[in-house]
């Protein structure tokens, strides 16, 4: 039963006109009167104890609770807010002055962006240019540049930036010159909101009784925030059909989530999975998505304001599709008209992938942004 509120001019007016017609006589309910300080004593009286009923709504409902009292609340049935996620992906570190020396990159080197956004190198000891003898990817004499991982030292959607944003060496490393980033990270994500976590909260409740769809895929996004992903009922994963197996492609936003990952993700399908239900968790298959256009723009515009704006929110739209989607050539305009923050006069010359056609959706595939090249120009 919904509560209703009541303001104090409510609860004192309704106080007198329920007490006058209780009354055979008028009472003098004037303002100073004894009658009409006594309604408004009560009336003070019901606003304390309303204040006291939102403040126990607030904290044993999880429909008004917030903040660390929602966190209470799912804690008691075993569950927890997701954590955000800290964006990540491949930097490039060139050599200008010294290429015929080689030089070693070792983990917690640090490169930043104009703006302070800070990023630190990862060891990956997959990576071909790790050496564990030195402890650190080394870039052989002769050789210009290597690409190393990188990961933003604060978690967040605060760590996405465009392609080249990073440009600044934070750590001096003999033998590197220059850093920039090729390709826009988009794979960091925030804490789950209070709203996420509500709408959470109910599937995964349902999916502890049930070993299906639904319960895998919850067990799959319950991972961490930026999980996407497809599950192929019946198939194995090379696509042949086999019965009593499924096969679940994941995606973390970077197209490769790592080994520790995707073990992860196994763990957790493998507790909700029926019992007697073979299944395997793979990495989907990755298209870049490159865009161009021509977008027209009133004079008094800033070009290259503009031309930052349309990249990032192009570069986050493509990102924010999950595993399994497709993209639509028609959202490319509509993005360009929408997002530029000015009046725009004309969007031409759009391409995706070099055509103008759709992207179709294809289960094992992840779709990332490639290169985006806005070309901004300022009308009459």
């Amino acid at each position: 039963m919904p509560l209703t509120l009541r303001s104090f001019a409510t609860t004192v007016s309704t106080s007198v006109a329920t007490a006058q017609a209780s009354c055979a006589r008028l009472l003098d309910m004037a303002v100073g009167s004894p009658g009409r300080a006594l309604m408004e004593a009560v009336g003070g009286v019901g606003l304390w104890l309303q204040f006291l009923c939102l403040q126990v709504l607030s904290r044993t409902r999880l429909a008004t609770s917030s903040g660390v009292d929602c966190d209470s609340f799912v804690n008691d049935f075993g569950m927890t807010r997701l954590p955000g996620t800290a964006a990540g992906g491949r930097v490039t570190m060139t050599c200008f002055s010294s290429v015929g020396q080689s030089a070693v990159v070792p983990p917690g080197v640090t490169v930043r962006t104009v703006s302070a956004v800070t990023f630190t190198v990862v060891e990956d000891s997959a990576d071909p240019n790790w050496s564990a003898r030195v402890g650190g990817y080394v870039r052989s004499a002769g050789v210009g540049s290597i690409a190393v991982p990188v990961q933003a030292v604060v978690s967040g959607s605060g760590g996405n930036v465009a392609a080249g944003a990073i440009c600044l060496m934070g750590t001096s490393v003999a033998g590197i010159d220059a850093v920039t980033n090729l390709t826009a990270f988009s794979n960091g994500s925030d804490t789950e909101t209070d709203a996420q976590l509500r709408g959470r909260f109910p599937l995964w409740l349902a999916a502890k009784a049930t070993g299906c769809a639904a319960a895998i895929g919850n067990a799959i996004g319950g991972v961490q925030t930026n999980m996407t992903s497809a599950l192929m009922d019946g198939q194995a994963p090379d696509g042949v059909a086999r019965a009593g197996y499924f096969t679940a492609v994941i995606d973390d936003g970077t197209g490769a989530p790592s080994d520790a990952l995707v073990a992860e993700v196994y763990a957790a399908v493998d507790a909700v999975r029926a019992c007697g239900v073979g299944f395997a968790v793979q990495r989907p298959g990755v298209l870049a998505l490159d865009v161009s256009m021509t977008v027209t723009v009133a004079a008094s515009a800033d070009v290259a304001q503009v031309q930052g704006t349309l990249q990032a929110a192009i570069a986050a739209d493509i990102a924010g599709c999950g595993v399994g989607s497709g993209y639509a050539y028609g959202r490319l305009s509509y993005l360009a008209y929408a997002g530029a923050g000015v009046p725009v006069l004309s969007v031409t010359q759009v391409l995706l992938n070099g055509g103008q056609e759709d992207v179709p959706a294809q289960t094992r595939q992840a779709i990332v942004p490639g290169a985006i090249t806005v070309q901004v120009i300022q009308g009459a």
